[in-house]
């Protein structure tokens, strides 16, 4: 699988589930951005047909309005559980979506129940992995993605 059509299969991915999802447009950015803030790391792994992992790196903002969005409920009233709850099952719908986009609807994949990462040194290969940038009309977020041949 070569680097630009994983690229697509996850730009395509995040456009479409903020779109549907979140009712949010999503822009891939370019360039790195010269600063990038977030306040919590998620973690997914790829086991099969390939292995690897997709890692959402949010800013505050940016979980705030995917949580109020799904929940249709003031982020103040919920229990930090449903929060990263929420968060998680988005990031399991990105890597299902992202599979089924990169392999086909005919191919059976396997991914991991997603987590929370506290920490980015627990990350292995995190200097191999393709990192994406994303603006969700004003919040910028970061997706890392590898996949081992």
């Amino acid at each position: 699988m070569t680097k630009n059509r994983i690229e697509e299969a996850m730009i395509k991915t995040i456009e479409s589930v903020f779109s549907d999802m979140i009712f949010i447009d999503t822009l891939h950015v370019e360039d790195k951005p010269d600063s990038f803030d977030y306040t919590q790391i998620l973690y997914i792994d790829i086991v099969s047909p390939q292995t690897g992992y997709i890692i959402a790196y949010l800013p505050l903002e940016l979980r705030k309005t995917i949580v109020e969005t799904i929940h249709s409920t003031d982020w103040d009233d919920m229990h930090a559980s449903e929060i990263d709850d929420c968060l998680l099952e988005i990031l399991n719908v990105i890597a299902g979506n992202f599979m089924t986009e990169l392999l086909g609807r005919d191919v059976k994949y396997n991914i991991s129940f997603p987590a929370v990462n506290y920490d980015e040194e627990d990350i292995e290969n995190l200097n191999k992995s393709q990192e994406l940038f994303f603006s969700a009309e004003g919040p910028i977020f970061r997706i890392n993605i590898l996949l081992n041949s």
